[in-house]
């Protein structure tokens, strides 16, 4: 998928599970989407998408990590897979 439909689609699940607040969230990338789900200890409000490419993916998670969202894995250099899940509230810094 291009960054911009990716980019789109989540805009959408954060708006309609979170009011839009993305620091509810974690996003990042991956050479695998199950393998990534697993070692978050898979979490039930997540998503996976296949970037077009590890670009495209690097593209999207930063475009987020921008907006708030709290970066997770980055995977290999080729990594494509694109993930969010869902943390709740932010815990408050002490």
């Amino acid at each position: 998928m291009k960054a911009s439909e990716i980019i789109s689609e989540i805009e959408e699940i954060v708006k309609s599970i979170s009011d839009g607040v993305n620091s509810k969230w974690r996003i990042g990338r991956a050479d695998s989407a199950s393998d990534a789900k697993e070692q978050h200890g898979d979490p039930n409000e997540w998503r996976d998408w296949d970037a077009d490419s590890a670009d495209e993916a690097s593209e999207v998670v930063e475009y987020f990590v921008d907006k708030g969202m709290r970066k997770e894995g980055e995977g290999f250099g080729g990594a494509s897979f694109v993930y969010i899940f869902f943390i709740g509230s932010p815990q408050e810094a002490l």
